[in-house]
């Protein structure tokens, strides 16, 4: 029998590194991180410029301004009218000036809560506490009695104290 020769050349092997695809800087990508940084600093200029300082004294001064030029406007009536009225005004005081969520309670809720005007001394607390127990009352009473504005006076009383403390 005949042997074939083997035709089979080994070849020279190449360097490992040609055999590794380059990655060639694409314009695009200059494009996208362009936009990236130019949409990052608009969004920083535009939260910059909006941003309003928040000064809780100036807050705290106007909501007593407002709710004391409420309770001195409430007229002579009944006493639902201005038991409604006064609670409403040192709810919305206590809302504007404490973050009090009082203002969206009923009177069960508000005095259930235990963290309920926490930030005041303890005597003012239950001051407030047995005011608003006296308005719901009259809010909810059988009959509709005149007031002299003694409930109106009573609560500009309270407010003045909420506000010292």
């Amino acid at each position: 029998m005949e042997e074939k020769e083997n035709t089979f050349e080994l070849v020279e092997s190449r360097d490992a590194l040609e055999l590794v695809p380059t990655w060639e800087v694409e314009a695009w990508w200059f494009l996208a991180a362009g936009g990236a940084i130019l949409l990052i600093g608009l969004l920083v200029f535009f939260l910059k410029r909006t941003k309003v300082s928040h000064d809780p004294l100036k807050e705290k001064r106007e909501a007593y301004i407002a709710a004391k030029a409420e309770l001195e406007a409430i007229g002579e009536g009944g006493s639902r009218g201005i038991a409604t009225a006064v609670s409403l005004a040192l709810r919305n005081y206590l809302a504007r000036s404490m973050n009090e969520p009082a203002l969206y309670e009923t009177h069960e809720e508000f005095i259930g809560r235990h963290q309920g005007l926490k930030d005041l001394p303890e005597d003012v607390r239950l001051e407030t506490g047995t005011f608003f127990g006296k308005l719901a009352a009259m809010k909810y009473a059988p009959e509709d009695m005149p007031m002299e504005g003694v409930i109106r006076d009573v609560g500009i009383a309270i407010l003045e104290r909420i506000h010292q403390a």
